[in-house]
């Protein structure tokens, strides 16, 4: 989702990701593994990240707990029917995408202060834009956004095709598609709301 590789837009990614594969394992939502499960790391970047389930566990686990929560409950779920060899489970949807989005916020608010001295990996204006979007995205949990594929797949048509530069701080140009210059201003404005407005847009959202 974020385009700086090693630097502060790939750790948010990073930890996004990683928590929620390394807690389906904890928590047997694969099922039971005969095996352990660890990443490769580069050893360079071994300090940034933790690498499996044990690591994790030990460096985060406020985390953990809160991405297992939503394993345990997709797990506790009851078939209440089956319909062409596929069952249908009892799940309640609002309960499920909050559950998801808590343990997403929940690895942004870790990552986020972790890679800030990181950040000279990419441009100013690239490093807004992260800024910006991770704003929106918590908008996003507030409102209990639905990520399905198809709705995801449409969000993700207006991320830059390239790192942002310094150049494109105020006018972008011509090589960015009318989706692209539409995501890139609406995160930018939403953090200008939110902001002049003293945070209160996410409080009010969070609340309702």
């Amino acid at each position: 989702m974020y385009s700086s590789l090693f630097g502060k837009n790939f750790g948010i990614s990073y930890y996004v990701i990683i928590m929620y594969f390394l807690a389906a394992i904890e928590s047997d939502f694969l099922g039971n593994l005969p095996y352990e499960v660890e990443l490769l790391p580069r050893e360079e970047y071994r300090s940034n990240f933790c690498y499996s389930v044990e690591e994790c566990r030990a460096a985060y686990p406020q985390i953990m707990d809160i991405a297992n929560r939503l394993y345990k409950y997709l797990q506790s779920r009851k078939i209440v029917s089956i319909t062409r060899g596929i069952p249908q489970y009892d799940t309640d949807e609002d309960t499920a995408i909050f559950k998801m989005w808590v343990a997403h916020q929940a690895a942004i608010d870790v990552a986020k202060p972790k890679f800030s001295d990181v950040s000279f990996y990419s441009s100013e204006t690239e490093r807004d834009f992260t800024m910006d979007f991770l704003v929106t995205a918590e908008i996003f949990e507030a409102v209990l956004y639905r990520p399905y594929f198809e709705s995801s797949a449409e969000l993700l048509v207006g991320f830059p095709h390239r790192l942002l530069t310094d150049q494109d701080r105020n006018v972008l140009t011509s090589n960015f598609s009318r989706r692209e210059k539409a995501l890139i201003t609406v995160t930018k404005l939403t953090t200008k709301i939110n902001k002049s407005t003293g945070m209160i847009m996410i409080y009010t959202i969070h609340e309702a």
